[in-house]
């Protein structure tokens, strides 16, 4: 009879224990995630409280903002969507998390990292955010706002005169707005950072470092799931370098080229680009930005400040379409209001209610940022929404999911302006929900210069065109995410008024 090495032997008894302590450990640590956290009081699906993994496979699949919608559904304004996350959608939530009076970091394994030493306003401490912040918000004060808005108006002219071209040489007249909206908006950002455009609108296509942009969106995704895997982090990271190598060095050397093109220099001197001229006005120690610094900003600028108006436009464009009687009610204002397209100024349309109202709902509709951008509480826990949370728990108002509630919105799957009216239907709506430029010292200071740029371009695309939704984009909302929406083409057919 054959009989097995007595060290043979050994060697397998002491895996099988090995195992059996994986899985005990693993049982253990289910049973305590579950039963034992300081969060297990709070509701959520089974497998979401015991690992971080639904939650990553979700996120990395693009239909993470669905499901926290569906689970918020299901387990009320507060879910456990992580052992150590929760995830809101109360308006106290919003004042909680990030009001003025509250002190709770970014938690930093969502937010993808510069490999630039100085970090860029969004991800800086507190400290440092304040000394930058207060050298950007004279980029949005009233006097750089007219400077912002005389830039803008040859784009606008650009955009229109290809539009029509487009909508005459193309087989039925239907143009990818979602194209054209990010040609323009990083055409002029790039004019405002680095004083010259990407030449997306006179080539009718995108820019390189544009393409590695929205290339580089999923990869992103996926290097921040990797961070709540500190075991798997390397194997994660090692796989997304490997698979996208030409990407990153693409991208490596992008923004490489971009610190080449940011101007030196102080003081408002006409030949910096608009923005840097406000950026670089010498006002002190306590709100200057270094070389490094602005590198950073520029960088993260020239996505806040063109993808997510563009992303705007993009999402009320097909709203509008979308509901005829909204479509025609918006362009009998406009048409009627002014008597030549020279008239439409940032201040004369931040007074035509009904466009507000328009680009609120659709804000609300199709946020720029759909998914939560999540806080840490900070030492001694902190109070949410009227419950105890300990501190080191990730928490987040999820955007998309709050907008869509009905316990903040009646019939909130309903594009209805008119709720954002004063005299409309929406006095019942929590509208203090809706905060798609955050609240409190962290929030957007872009907000006006947004509304203003979408108003203008909106605006004069309803002056010179009639508008028609193609067929095959009847369902264009319903799309992925990764930090922002994976957008489809958007096909409207123009047809020239003139």
């Amino acid at each position: 009879m054959f009989v097995l090495p007595t060290t043979f032997m050994s060697v397998s008894h002491g895996i099988y224990q090995l195992l059996f302590l994986a899985l005990l450990a693993t049982a253990w640590r289910i049973y305590s995630n579950r039963f034992r956290h300081p969060l297990s009081h709070y509701p959520g699906p089974f497998f979401w409280t015991i690992s971080r993994l639904p939650y990553a496979v979700t996120y990395a699949q693009g239909t993470l903002h669905r499901r926290v919608r569906q689970l918020h559904d299901v387990y009320g304004d507060v879910v456990r969507v992580a052992p150590d996350e929760l995830s809101y959608r109360t308006e106290q939530a919003w004042k909680d998390i990030h009001g003025y009076s509250r002190n709770f970091p970014k938690d930093m394994r969502f937010y993808q990292t510069s490999k630039n030493k100085a970090p860029s306003v969004v991800i800086a401490p507190d400290g440092v955010h304040g000394r930058q912040k207060r050298a950007i918000l004279r980029a949005f004060s009233e006097r750089a706002m007219k400077s912002h808005e005389h830039l803008l108006r040859p784009f606008v002219d650009s955009l229109i005169q290809k539009l029509q071209h487009a909508s005459t040489s193309t087989e039925g007249g239907a143009v990818d707005l979602t194209e054209w909206y990010n040609y323009i908006m990083f055409d002029f950002m790039a004019h405002e950072l680095f004083g010259q455009s990407l030449g997306c609108l006179e080539n009718g296509v995108n820019h390189p470092w544009v393409d590695m942009l929205f290339g580089s969106i999923k990869v992103w995704a996926f290097l921040s799931q990797s961070k709540y895997f500190p075991n798997l982090s390397w194997i994660i990271k090692t796989a997304v370098r490997l698979f996208c190598r030409d990407l990153l060095n693409h991208r490596s050397k992008k923004l490489g080229c971009i610190a080449s093109k940011i101007p030196e220099g102080e003081g408002s001197d006409s030949s910096l680009p608009t923005f840097n001229s406000f950026l670089r006005a010498n006002k002190g120690p306590h709100s200057t930005l270094s070389t490094e610094e602005v590198l950073s900003n520029h960088s993260f600028m020239m996505m806040a400040g063109s993808e997510t108006t563009a992303t705007l436009l993009s999402g009320c464009t097909f709203f509008l379409l979308k509901h005829p009687q909204v479509y025609k009610k918006l362009t009998s204002e406009i048409r009627n209001r002014f008597s030549s397209s020279t008239e439409m100024t940032f201040s004369s349309l931040a007074n035509m209610a009904y466009l507000r109202a328009v680009l609120q709902e659709a804000l609300r509709m199709y946020p720029p940022l759909p998914l939560g951008m999540p806080r840490v509480v900070p030492p001694g826990g902190a109070i949410i929404s009227g419950q105890f949370v300990p501190e080191k728990t990730s928490v987040a108002v999820a955007s998309w999911a709050t907008y869509q509630s009905s316990s903040n919105f009646n019939t909130p799957q309903m594009f209805l302006p008119e709720r954002w009216l004063d005299t409309g239907p929406g006095d019942n709506d929590v509208k203090g929900a809706m905060q798609p430029f955050s609240v409190g010292p962290r929030a957007c200071p872009g907000k006006n210069l947004a509304f203003g740029e979408a108003s203008l371009i909106l605006a004069r695309l309803i002056w010179e065109f009639d508008l028609e939704l193609s067929p095959q984009c009847s369902s264009w909302a319903n799309q992925r995410a990764y930090i922002i929406w994976d957008k489809g083409p958007l096909l409207i057919k123009l047809t020239p008024r003139i």
